[in-house]
């Protein structure tokens, strides 16, 4: 007869259960270790909604900090609701950087396990975190404004209503510094007022204003004004109005545009070039400090120019340059070469101009040709729509 050791039916009893632990164990690391993927998948979800909201949020410059962090805060709560129902999370870390334009969010959390409290641990560690990009791309714009005689009248009227309504619809309490407009007029020349001493050689307090091309090395080019590239002081004519550096101070703008008066020839080269130093990283010597051009290469940044005349260029003053069209050219290719976008609108003007306007845009969809008042407030619109989606949408 076959004997049957109670101790062997122990040891394999014992065998059994232990085996039938572990394969319950197993079982229940796998569940557990399941719900804790599938939780945070669920925490990435919320924090990358979270953090693309305060992105959006950061876009708008009246929003400080503060309110940047409550309302991804609030997206963040909102969002949790999705998420496991045993799932505990404390407030998210929300960090910041203006200058990188980011919003970051950390998320710290615990799930309970089903299986863990027997085997391993009550809860598991579900942490994650979420980095987003604001769109906040930088506007630096010049307007290069005809004030020359045939501007005078109801021309002269349109004019100020286009630039304007321009500055309206670029700068918002939403951009705040990050979209600046600056504008220099011309006639016979370019009025340089309280620059003039800092672009021209040997200049004294009650000299002549007015300013003509530079000539030598520094011709066609946007090289800070110093020995061996000062601005020529050949003109002896002038507008009143001089030069409003870049500003997102729209009452200042619209006060400056207020007192422009019409009067004398076209040196329309001058205005171009005027337009190109108000927004040249080079000519930061010259600015005040709140309207110092950005760099022609900062990340998420736009250069731009308006050109505008309603007459032939016609007045030049330097030898040997080519005429006022042939110089106004030339500096348009090399602002364009540095990136700079060039818009060029006519004002009821002959086809001359027409021509030398739509050279200097380099790109028929840059040229307006505006025939009344209304077409010119049109284009200035049409441009500055433009540039203020390529400021929102980076």
């Amino acid at each position: 007869m076959l004997k049957v050791n109670s101790l062997d039916i122990v040891a394999d009893t014992r065998g059994n259960v232990a085996m039938l632990m572990a394969i319950m164990m197993i079982a229940g690391f796998a569940v557990d270790s399941s719900r804790q993927v599938t939780a945070k998948r669920h925490l990435q979800a919320a924090i990358d909604s979270a953090s693309l909201i305060g992105a959006r949020t950061l876009e708008d410059a009246s929003k400080t900090d503060a309110e940047v962090k409550s309302i991804t805060l609030d997206a963040y709560k909102s969002n949790l609701l999705t998420t496991h129902e045993d799932q505990f999370c404390l407030d998210a870390d929300i960090t910041i950087d203006r200058d990188a334009g980011t919003v970051k969010v950390d998320a710290d959390c615990t799930i309970d396990t089903l299986f863990g409290d027997a085997f391993w641990a009550p809860e598991m560690d579900v942490s994650n975190s979420s980095t987003a990009q604001a769109s906040v791309t930088k506007l630096d714009l010049a307007l290069m404004l005809d004030v020359s005689g045939s501007m005078g009248g109801q021309k002269l009227l349109d004019l100020k209503k286009a630039a304007k309504d321009a500055a309206a619809t670029l700068i918002t309490p939403q951009t705040g510094d990050r979209v600046r407009i600056s504008f220099n007029t011309y006639s016979t020349s370019v009025n340089a007022g309280i620059y003039a001493k800092d672009v021209l050689e040997d200049y004294d307090a009650g000299d002549p204003t007015c300013v003509s091309e530079r000539e030598g090395t520094a011709a066609w080019k946007d090289d800070e004004p110093r020995p061996g590239r000062w601005l020529g002081d050949e003109a002896t004519a002038c507008p009143a109005s001089s030069v409003l550096p870049l500003t997102y101070d729209v009452d200042a703008f619209n006060t400056e545009i207020d007192k422009l008066n019409a009067g004398g020839w076209t040196a329309g080269h001058l205005g171009v070039a005027w337009s190109w130093y108000l927004i040249s990283p080079d000519w930061d010597s010259v600015w005040p400090t709140a309207s110092k051009p950005r760099a022609y290469n900062e990340p998420n940044s736009t250069k731009a120019v308006i050109l505008m005349t309603d007459g032939q260029f016609n007045t030049k003053y330097a030898n040997g340059m080519g005429n006022s069209n042939a110089q106004a050219k030339k500096m348009c290719r090399k602002m364009r070469d540095e990136g700079v976008l060039v818009y060029a609108v006519a004002f009821q003007a002959p086809n001359n101009a027409k021509n030398t306007l739509k050279h200097c845009a380099g790109d028929p969809d840059r040229f307006f040709d505006a025939g009344n008042g209304q077409e010119l407030q049109d284009a200035y619109n049409k441009i500055a729509s433009e540039l203020s989606a390529l400021s929102l949408v980076g």
